[in-house]
């Protein structure tokens, strides 16, 4: 009886030291050279890291969007982002996620905010270019933004003609674009989709410049 206690310990212990082993960090505090702190309150500087352990620094332009940026800010803050997958990949043009259920339906029990773009008789001026955040909505229906967001992959033509104007667009990569690139390389199908693991407020210590 003793013996069988220690052989089911010692598969206990083992269990237990590997389980801890491959748990990832996802505090990650240098990404591309910007060393970054979590942040107990709302900055304008929000960390994405992956289930891989691969992150991207992102930062809002409330001054563009301020409806769309607070509202992300909200959700941001009750970190209602992790465990969410980035459910819809286009290489060379978006990768989307934000959806609760990760089939591009939904938005949970969130309420739709304003669509803050020019057809929808708002200034904002930021361009789909590479690495910036946006809000997905509904394609008829202007004001259906709520917890689903992209981010361009490449800048194109399409980005121009497609998305300009037509999304509120909203913050930007600062670094991470190795981990984008990952994002948009994935197959779906395959790989499934990926998972972001923690989503949190940081403050900016230093930058790559200032080293």
């Amino acid at each position: 009886m003793k013996k069988l206690f220690l052989i089911i310990l010692t598969v206990a212990l083992s269990v237990s030291f590997f389980s801890c082993g491959d748990k990832k960090d996802y505090n990650v505090k240098n990404i591309d050279g910007y060393i970054v702190e979590e942040s107990k309150v709302p900055t304008n500087y929000v960390r994405i890291v992956m289930k891989s352990g691969d992150a991207m620094l992102v930062e809002l332009y409330p001054d563009e969007a301020p409806i769309t940026v607070a509202n992300f800010k909200s959700l941001v803050a009750e970190k209602y982002y992790d465990g969410i997958t980035f459910h819809r990949i286009v290489p060379n043009f978006v990768v989307q996620g934000g959806d609760p259920n990760g089939d591009g339906v939904s938005n949970g029990d969130k309420p739709n905010i304003k669509g803050e773009f020019r057809y929808n008789g708002v200034n904002n001026t930021i361009k789909h270019e590479r690495g910036v955040l946006s809000m997905a909505r509904l394609e008829n229906d202007y004001n259906s933004a709520s917890t689903q967001f992209f981010i361009v992959h490449k800048t194109s033509e399409n980005n121009t003609l497609a998305l300009d104007g037509q999304y509120a667009a909203f913050g930007k990569l600062l670094a991470g674009y190795g981990t984008l690139d990952k994002i948009a390389a994935t197959d779906i199908e395959k790989d499934g989709k990926p998972k972001m693991a923690e989503v949190r407020f940081v403050n900016i210590v230093s930058t790559p410049d200032e080293k």
